[in-house]
Parts: C-alpha cells; sequence; structure tokens
C-alpha cells in the first residue's frame, strides 16, 4: 500500500478540513484466476418485475367504500328518526286499551300544574263545574298530539241557534244512555260511517269503532258517565259543530276506576241528524 501524503498543514479553523489527497486508482487487473472465478452476466426475467394489485381489485375497493358508506348513512338518518318517533309517542297521552269509549286514565307521572291555552282557531274549553273537593292539576298532551288529532273540517265559530243547541244535546243524552246501558248497537247509530278522528286513531270507520265499543264493554260490568253542560260552537255554514264538555266515569269490572276528562266530540248535520265524525279527550282532569 501507498503511504498517505500528511505533510500539508491544515489550519483548525479553515471550515472544510480534507480527508486526504485525491489519487488515482490503479486499472484493474484480470488474471485466469479471476477469470475462471468470474461468474456469466445473465439478463433479469419478467418474473423479477415488481408485482401490482390487478385492477378489478382496486375498483372492489373502492365500490366497498362508497356502499359502505351510503349503508352507514341511511342507518344513521333511520336512527335519527326513530328517536323522534319515540319522543312524539312519549308526548301524545296514553288511553288504556280496556278503557270503554276511549276513556283516558290519569297517569302516574305528577301532572302539569297550570293549564294552557287552547289552540288558534278552537274553542275555549269549558268552565268547570262547582265542587267541593279541592282543584286538581291537568295533563295537557304535546301540541303537535293535539294538532294531528284535528279532524279535518269546518272551523267551528259561532254560537248555535236554540234548536240547533236542543237537537245537539238531545244527541249527546241519547249517546250517553247508550254508553251507560251498554248497549253498543244504539250507540252506533250516532256515528257517521267514517270517524274521522277517533282519539289516535285517523279515518276510523264505524265498524271499526264498534269492535272496538264491544270489545270495551264486554269486560265492563257496569260503566256510568257523565257529562257538564256542554259548550258547544258551530260552523259558518251550519254543517258541522265541536262541543266540549267535562265527562266523569265510573267502571266496574276486572278492574275498577274512575277519573275526570274534558272530552271533545264533533258532529255532522245529515239527513237522519247529527252524527259524530270525531271522538277525543282533550286532557286529562283527574
Amino acid at each position: 500500500m501507498e503511504p498517505r501524503e500528511r505533510h500539508e498543514f491544515v489550519s483548525p479553523t479553515e471550515p472544510t478540513v480534507p480527508l486526504e489527497v485525491e489519487r488515482e486508482l490503479p486499472p484493474p487487473r484480470f488474471d485466469e484466476k479471476s477469470i475462471r472465478r468470474a461468474q456469466p452476466a445473465v439478463p433479469l426475467k419478467h418474473g423479477a418485475r415488481a408485482r401490482s394489485w390487478p385492477l378489478w381489485v382496486i375498483v372492489l375497493c373502492m365500490l366497498g367504500g362508497v356502499l359502505g358508506g351510503v349503508l352507514g348513512g341511511l342507518a344513521l338518518t333511520l336512527y335519527q328518526r326513530g328517536g323522534q318517533r319515540a319522543e312524539s309517542r312519549a308526548a301524545q297521552p296514553q288511553v288504556p286499551a280496556d278503557a270503554p269509549g276511549g276513556l283516558v286514565v290519569a297517569p302516574t307521572a305528577a301532572p302539569v300544574a297550570q293549564e294552557s291555552k287552547p289552540p288558534e282557531g278552537q274553542v275555549a274549553a269549558v268552565e268547570a263545574t262547582p265542587q267541593t273537593a279541592p282543584a286538581v292539576a291537568t295533563h295537557e298532551p304535546a301540541p303537535d298530539a293535539v294538532a294531528k288529532a284535528e279532524p279535518k273540517a269546518d272551523v267551528a265559530s259561532a254560537e248555535p241557534s236554540a234548536d240547533v243547541q236542543g237537537e245537539l244535546r238531545a244527541a249527546l243524552g241519547g249517546w250517553l244512555a247508550a254508553t251507560n246501558e251498554r248497549d253498543v248497537g244504539r250507540q252506533m247509530s250516532y256515528y257517521a260511517p267514517t270517524v274521522e278522528a277517533f282519539y289516535l286513531s285517523r279515518n276510523a270507520p264505524r265498524e271499526s269503532v264498534r269492535a272496538e265499543k264491544t270489545r270495551l264493554f264486554a269486560r265492563a260490568s257496569a260503566v256510568n258517565v257523565e257529562a257538564a253542560p256542554p259548550e258547544i260552537r258551530v260552523s259558518p255554514d251550519g254543517r258541522t259543530a265541536v262541543m266540549r264538555f267535562r265527562k266523569r266515569y265510573r267502571i266496574d269490572g276486572e278492574e275498577s276506576r274512575a277519573g275526570e276528562v274534558l272530552q271533545e266530540l264533533r258532529w255532522r248535520r245529515t239527513n237522519s241528524g247529527w252524527k259524530i265524525v270525531g271522538e277525543r279527550d282533550l286532557r286529562v282532569l283527574q
């Protein structure tokens, strides 16, 4: 080996310190021994190239990602709609299946202490009848539930004449008498062929109402329903009327119970008299 030249002085303050002096490399030598050990040159094969994913695999991965995103968004939308429906159902007043005529039993939760004003376009609730017992709190249904319960009928806005009031009060008395006697056939004579609003049902056929009344009366040994003097309003054309009154009920049977509700009946004038086209409880009073 050739000795390195280290006679050049390099100051430590210089920015670059050369390691060694450049020198020429000796040319390679090929002797017989090196020739015998040398391996022949072999060209690269096509199989040695780097492998890549097929195009169809990449397309399937992209389609899978898009489909997963769509299904995830659809599931989230259905979940949100289900939560909204559950909240609206929880806000609606519950009607027990065994209450005759859709009578609402007072809930066990603490009632609201103050009554809210009725929705615009409806008649104000009738004044409570004199009672010796202290006033009880009322349970207001949700505004959305009340709005959905409104049948599509003319808005009652006028005081009826004495003749119309007499006809409607007589119809109410006959309906109450049939209810207390559990006479389903007589009670059905006061209903129109289609009841636009029957508590939480809409456009219920009269036969469906009959079946519900029959089932409920069969489970009661005695029914006593009393109504306070009703508040009546009629539509401008005199064809429909809205009647609201306090209704007290007591039911004896498998489970005796009693209560008081503010009920609304909607009537329509026909050739055979006034017929009920809407029946619901506005709120539970007791």
